[in-house]
C-alpha cells in the first residue's frame, strides 16, 4: 500500500496553508511507517519555485488528457523528496502566477479538472500494481476522485478541507474530459467528489471542522451546499506547529523559573535589530514602506507595546481592514502602541491595501506598513513585539503557534485554529461572552491564559447579511481607494469586531505593562502549543481515517482497523 498527496499547491507553488502542511505531513506520515509517501501536484510552469525544479527533473511517466476533441500530452517528472510534477504541453493549463490560484474562476476549473484526470493516470502508470491510498486537499485535488468515478476498482480516497472553497461544475464540463456525469451526480466539485471518500473528513482544526457546520460565514454564506453531505462527516484534525522555537534556551529556562530579566533583555535586543534594519532601510517601487520612518523609528525606541500583523491580504478572511479601523479608534482615543502591518498583497493587489496606506499617512509616529516580504527586519520586529493580531472573519488553523515559538502573545478573533491556540485571560474587558462560549469548548476555566480571545455577539440574521455583504467584496479598487473600509463601515457586524478588537489592544496594552504577567501568559503559551500540537498526532489521526494498517505503521493500534 502506498500512500499519495493529491494537491494543486505546494511549497514549491505557495498560496498559503495547504503548500505550508504538505511541507509537513507527508514527511511525517512517512516517518511514522506509512513507507515511501507521493506527493503529486501540478508543475505550475510561471512560478519561479517550480520553475527553477525543471532541470533536476526526470521522466517517470507519459500520458495524454482528452480535453474536449483534442488529447493534450502530459510529462510525469519526477523530482526529489517523492515529488511527481504533472507537466502539460499546453502552457496555457497550471500558469497561475504568482500563485497557483490567480487565473479566472473557469481557468482554475478547467485545470483542476485536467489535473484530477493527470493525477489518476499517473498514478497508475507510475505503480498500477500496488494499491494506493489518496488524500486529496481541497475540492481542486478532489477532482481526482471524478476521474475515478467509472474505475472497477479505486484506492481509498480521503479529503481533507482546508477551507470551505468548492465550485459549480456542469455535466459538459466534465464531459469535456471524459468524465461521465452519471456516475458522479450532483452540482459542484465537491458535492460530487465527496460519495467516493472515506467516510470521515477530515479539516484542520476542531473548530473549523465545528464551524463549518454552524458558523454563519461557512454554513450560511460560503458553504451552505456543504452542510448536508458533511453532516456527521467531519472531523478536526489539528495540524502541528509550522516554526520552530526561537526563544534562547537560557530565556525560556529563566521565564520558567519566574526571572523575566533575560526575556526582557532578549526582546529588547530584537526591537534594537529590526530599529536597526529600519533606519538601513531604502524603500523603492518594488519595495515600498508606508509611514514615516523617522518618526516611527523616535516612537518605537521608547518603551511602548509593539503590535504586529502578518499574513497574505485576502478581503473574505484576514481582517486586515477590522485592524485599521480599530488601530485607528486605539490612537484617536489617546492609546499609545507602535503597529507594525507585514501584509503580502493578495489578489487586490498594493492598491486593496490602501486604507492601510491612509492610516500609516494619519498616523505615521505609530503606524508602518511594509507591504512586501521585509526578509531583514520581520523576524525581529515579530521576536521584539508585545503581540501579534490575528483578525480573522474565519482561520481554519491559523498562525498563533508561529507567534508564541517566536516569543510573542497572540490575540486572536476567537475562530477557527485560533481558538484552540490561544488559551483566553478570562478576567479582562475583551473576553466577551460570545468569546467564552467558543473558548470553553476547548479550555478549562483553571487553565493559564496564554492570550486574549475576543468575539462579537450580533442576532443572527444581522451576521448572515453583514457576512454576505463581507464576502461580496463589491466596492471600487483605486490607488487611493479606501472603498474597503467604506463599504463596510456602516455594517453592524463589522463595527462590533472592530469594537471588540479595540477593546483588546487596551487589554494588551495593559498586559504588556506587567512583565510578570506577560511572562508567565509566554511560558505557557509556548509549552501549551509544544504539547497540544504536533505533525506527528497529526499524522496518526489520517492514518486512522485512511484505515491504514502495517507491521510497520507505528501510528495505529496494534489491532487493524476495520473498515467502516
Amino acid at each position: 500500500m502506498r500512500i499519495a498527496f493529491v494537491s494543486y499547491e505546494t511549497p514549491f507553488a505557495p498560496a498559503g496553508g495547504v503548500a505550508a502542511v504538505m511541507g509537513k505531513l507527508p514527511t511525517a506520515m512517512s516517518g511514522l511507517g506509512a513507507g515511501d509517501v507521493t506527493v503529486v501536484t501540478p508543475f505550475h510552469h510561471k512560478i519561479k519555485k517550480t520553475a527553477d525544479l525543471a532541470p533536476t527533473l526526470t521522466v517517470a511517466a507519459e500520458l495524454d488528457v482528452r480535453f474536449q476533441s483534442r488529447k493534450i500530452h502530459v510529462r510525469v517528472m519526477r523530482g526529489t523528496s517523492g515529488y511527481l510534477f504533472l507537466q502539460a504541453d499546453d502552457a496555457d493549463f497550471f500558469a497561475g502566477s504568482p500563485h497557483p490560484y490567480r487565473v479566472t474562476d473557469s481557468k482554475l476549473r478547467r485545470d483542476a479538472l485536467f489535473f484530477g484526470v493527470a493525477a489518476w493516470q499517473a498514478l497508475e502508470r507510475v505503480d498500477g500494481k500496488t494499491p494506493w491510498v489518496l488524500m486529496l486537499q481541497d475540492w481542486e485535488a478532489a477532482t481526482t476522485a471524478l476521474a475515478a468515478s467509472r474505475a472497477t476498482r479505486r484506492p481509498r480516497m480521503v479529503l481533507t478541507l482546508h477551507n470551505s472553497y468548492d465550485t459549480a461544475v456542469t455535466d459538459d464540463q466534465l464531459a469535456d474530459f471524459d468524465i461521465s456525469p452519471a456516475a458522479c451526480p450532483g452540482q459542484t466539485v465537491l458535492t460530487r467528489a465527496l460519495r467516493f471518500m472515506e467516510r470521515k473528513v477530515p479539516t484542520v482544526s476542531g473548530q473549523f471542522a465545528l464551524d463549518l457546520l454552524s458558523d454563519p460565514l461557512q454554513s450560511k454564506v460560503l458553504a451552505d451546499q456543504l452542510a448536508a453531505p458533511l453532516s456527521g462527516r467531519l472531523i478536526g484534525v489539528n495540524n502541528g506547529p509550522f516554526a520552530d522555537l526561537e526563544m534562547p534556551p537560557h530565556v525560556l529556562a529563566s521565564a520558567v523559573r519566574e526571572d523575566f530579566a533575560p526575556l526582557a533583555d532578549w526582546k529588547s535586543d530584537n526591537r534594537s535589530r529590526a530599529l536597526k534594519a529600519l533606519r538601513g532601510f531604502a524603500p523603492s517601487s518594488e519595495r515600498p514602506f508606508w509611514g514615516n520612518r523617522d518618526q516611527m523609528l523616535e516612537t518605537a525606541s521608547n518603551s511602548l507595546p509593539w503590535f504586529v500583523m502578518a499574513g497574505r491580504d485576502d478581503p473574505r478572511q484576514k481582517g486586515y481592514d477590522v485592524a485599521a479601523e480599530a488601530v485607528r479608534s486605539f490612537l484617536k482615543a489617546g492609546g499609545l502602541a507602535c503597529f507594525f502591518f507585514f501584509p503580502m498583497p493578495g489578489d487586490e493587489g498594493l492598491a486593496g491595501l490602501s486604507f492601510l496606506k491612509s492610516l500609516a499617512e494619519e498616523c505615521p509616529s505609530f503606524v508602518s506598513v511594509f507591504p512586501f516580504r521585509w526578509e531583514e527586519g520581520f523576524s525581529a520586529t515579530l521576536r521584539g513585539a508585545s503581540f501579534g493580531l490575528m483578525p480573522s472573519f474565519y482561520e481554519p488553523f491559523g498562525m498563533a503557534n508561529e507567534f508564541y515559538l517566536n516569543g510573542t502573545l497572540g490575540i486572536g478573533r476567537a475562530t477557527g485554529g485560533i481558538a484552540q491556540q490561544i488559551v483566553p485571560l478570562r478576567g479582562c474587558a475583551s473576553f466577551s461572552l460570545a468569546a467564552e462560549a467558543i473558548a470553553n469548548r476547548w479550555h478549562a476555566s483553571s487553565a493559564r491564559p496564554t492570550g486574549l480571545l475576543y468575539s462579537e455577539a450580533l442576532e443572527a440574521g444581522e451576521a448572515i447579511e453583514g457576512w454576505k455583504r463581507i464576502n461580496d467584496a463589491a466596492y471600487e479598487r483605486g490607488e487611493h481607494s479606501t472603498q474597503r473600509v467604506e463599504s463596510r463601515r456602516s455594517l453592524p457586524l463589522f463595527q462590533s469586531m472592530v469594537t471588540e478588537l479595540f477593546v483588546a489592544l487596551r487589554d494588551g496594552c495593559r498586559v504588556s505593562r506587567d512583565p510578570g504577567l506577560y511572562g508567565q501568559m509566554l511560558v505557557e503559551g509556548v509549552r501549551y502549543i509544544e504539547k497540544g500540537f504536533s505533525w506527528q498526532r497529526a499524522a496518526r489521526e489520517y492514518g486512522r481515517v485512511a484505515r491504514l494498517s502495517s507491521p510497520n505503521w507505528t501510528g495505529l493500534p496494534e489491532v487493524p482497523c476495520k473498515p467502516e
